[in-house]
């Protein structure tokens, strides 16, 4: 008989707390304290086909290094996955790059177990660091230079104890952080490249919206936690819708895809970090993260005007690799 695609629509439901998560470390940039108190509502695609009477399969990659996760101590999560599903999962052997399979009698038991994997897989994928994220550059010369003076008066007026030159962004790699990701071979940069080509149509349709030609404003300092007197990170605040209804299509994507590093969340919160305490490592690369007092900084610069850019690239960014402007290396990118 002949082989019958079908797409199943699965919602995410709370499974990954089940999951113990051990210690999550963030980006050198972490951003967000809040990301795991929205709702989870993203939907899923799978593709089961049928394979004669009353068989059902499903194949998808999965990173080598999540094999382990799947399989479980002497396989112990993978047979208590089958019985709980009533199928087989095949996991391909150490260094191959076959995809894992999935077979049973029933559709639903197939989109169940694969529901189950891949939520083992995101709970793997966030114990590890980011390896890219969407971004979108905002080092211009004028946002440079606005930064540059801010920078020099807290460091010569402001004197704070504990903030030194070394909690400030590089001018050079001021940026807007999107979705931040884990990538872990060559296959998954691959998809994340063409998620973003395939939203190109959708994200030029947003700026249709918005009449096509976006500039967006910068100005306004914030903290990500209430306690002023404790931050640990400032951020200039965006002021566009488009760039947010842009933002938050890009990050459903991913999350449609489990690349996201993101926990699910309502909306991305935009903001340009201009100060991190993360930036501060010691001899070994081990984070200080010592907490400083931002209220003299806010009461002065709370609404410090950095300009206006416009917006004309969404780059899917390399962590920890810089081109020769010392910008932050790109996969790959959305021009506009």
């Amino acid at each position: 008989s002949s082989d019958l695609n079908r797409c199943y629509r699965v919602n995410q439901s709370g499974e990954l707390g089940k999951i113990p998560e051990g210690k999550i470390r963030g980006y050198v940039e972490p951003d967000f304290d809040s990301d795991e108190d929205a709702e989870p509502q993203e939907e899923m695609d799978y593709e089961v086909i049928k394979r004669g009477e009353n068989s059902f399969y499903t194949s998808f990659h999965v990173p080598s290094c999540f094999h382990g996760s799947i399989i479980g101590q002497k396989g112990a999560t993978r047979k208590r996955l089958e019985m709980e599903t009533k199928t087989l999962i095949k996991v391909p052997s150490r260094g191959s790059q076959d995809p894992v399979m999935v077979t049973g009698q029933c559709e639903r038991d197939v989109v169940a177990a694969r529901k189950k994997i891949e939520d083992i897989v995101s709970a793997a994928r966030r114990r590890n660091d980011i390896t890219h994220f969407l971004s979108i550059p905002c080092c211009t010369s004028g946002v440079k230079e606005v930064f540059g003076k801010f920078k020099e008066t807290v460091l010569t007026e402001l004197a704070i104890e504990g903030v030194t030159e070394v909690l400030f962004q590089v001018p050079e790699k001021l940026h807007i952080t999107l979705t931040g990701m884990v990538l872990m071979d060559d296959e998954e940069r691959k998809i994340a490249k063409n998620i973003l080509h395939d939203e190109e149509a959708a994200v030029k349709g947003i700026l249709g919206e918005f009449g096509n030609n976006i500039d967006f404003h910068l100005s306004g300092i914030d903290c990500m936690t209430d306690d002023h007197e404790a931050a640990g990170v400032l951020f200039a605040k965006i002021h566009s819708e488009a760039v947010q209804k842009i933002a938050d299509h890009l990050e459903r994507a991913y999350m449609q895809h489990s690349m996201s590093k993101n926990r699910d969340r309502e909306s991305v919160k935009l903001h340009m970090t201009i100060m991190n305490v993360a930036f501060d490592k010691d001899e070994s690369g081990r984070f200080n993260k010592n907490k400083f007092n931002a209220k003299p900084i806010l009461e002065k610069f709370r609404e410090l005007n950095f300009g206006t850019i416009p917006l004309t690239e969404v780059h899917l960014s390399q962590r920890k690799a810089y081109d020769d402007k010392g910008y932050y290396k790109v996969t790959t990118k959305l021009t506009f």
